[in-house]
């Protein structure tokens, strides 16, 4: 038997088989380990699940129809006001990137 530095070893052969560790080592390992777990569970990881009692939503079987839009689609008018309303913006923005890209050089 082989001891020292807090390990208890036996030769078996040419190799060198470790039988346990010092107390003091292994109550620090699981101590800090403890420690290290406990952290873990005190940490605020599931702070947005509802509880049991919330109700859910229902939602639609499977092949059902969802129920008709509180709204009508856009008209056509509207939606040519709207595509050059998108348009103009996407422009500004286009025109703003390049002044910017030309005074960083």
């Amino acid at each position: 038997m082989i001891t020292g530095q807090g390990f208890a070893a036996e030769r078996i052969g040419d190799t060198i088989v470790t039988i346990g560790m010092d107390r003091r080592r292994l109550l620090a390992a699981v101590a800090i380990t403890g420690l290290a777990l406990g952290g873990c569970a005190s940490s605020d990881l599931f702070h947005d699940v509802p509880d049991e009692k919330t109700p859910q939503p229902a939602y639609p079987n499977v092949g059902e129809l969802p129920p008709d839009r509180p709204r009508p689609p856009l008209t056509a008018e509207e939606q040519a006001r709207t595509e050059a309303e998108l348009k103009g913006l996407a422009a500004t923005r286009r025109k703003a990137v390049e002044r910017s890209l030309e005074s960083d050089q």
